[in-house]
C-alpha cells in the first residue's frame, strides 16, 4: 500500500442525493392535508344532518305555496271542493288543486302538471263563510293549515 504525501490531500466525490423530499416538497403536502381534513367534518355533518335541511325546505315551501293559493283565492270568482279537489274559476279559467302521489299539483283547466307541494301525506279542503281552509300534513307527521278569504262573494258572485 501507498502512502500519499501529506501535501496531497485525498479528493472525494461528493453525490448529490435527487431521492429526498425538498422543504418545499413537504409543506405542500401538509398545506394539501390540512386543507382537505379541514373540509372533511363539515361534510360529515350535512351529510348526517340531512333531516333539519329538509324541515327548512318544507317551512319555506309550505310558505310559497300559502302566498300563491291566497293569491289564486282572491282573484276566484267561485270556488267549490269536488271529490277532495279544490276547484277554483276566475274568468274562464279553471283552476284545480289535487293531490298526485305524495305531491300537491295545480292544474288549469285540466291540463298541466305543476306541483306545488312536495312530500304530502294527509290533506283537506273545506269552504266556509268566503273562506277556504286548506289542511296539509307531510309525511314527518307536521300538519300546516291556512285559511284564505275571497274579495268576491262566492254564493251571489258580488
Amino acid at each position: 500500500m501507498k502512502k500519499l504525501p501529506p501535501y496531497q490531500k485525498q479528493k472525494y466525490v461528493v453525490f448529490s442525493n435527487e431521492k429526498a423530499f425538498t422543504l418545499i416538497e413537504v409543506l405542500i403536502a401538509l398545506a394539501i392535508f390540512s386543507t382537505i381534513s379541514f373540509f372533511i367534518s363539515p361534510i360529515f355533518q350535512i351529510i348526517l344532518d340531512d333531516k333539519g335541511s329538509k324541515a327548512e325546505l318544507q317551512a319555506m315551501e309550505w310558505d310559497v305555496f300559502c302566498s300563491q293559493i291566497k293569491k289564486e283565492i282572491r282573484l276566484s270568482s267561485r270556488a267549490e271542493v269536488v271529490s277532495g279537489r279544490l276547484i277554483l274559476t276566475k274568468d274562464t279559467e279553471v283552476v284545480q288543486y289535487e293531490k298526485y302521489g305524495s305531491n300537491l299539483r295545480r292544474r288549469v283547466n285540466s291540463t298541466g302538471h305543476e306541483i306545488i307541494l312536495q312530500n304530502v301525506s294527509n290533506y283537506s279542503f273545506s269552504i266556509a263563510n268566503n273562506a277556504v281552509k286548506v289542511t296539509v300534513t307531510d309525511i314527518w307527521g307536521k300538519e300546516y293549515s291556512l285559511t284564505a278569504y275571497g274579495f268576491v262573494n262566492w254564493s251571489t258572485g258580488i
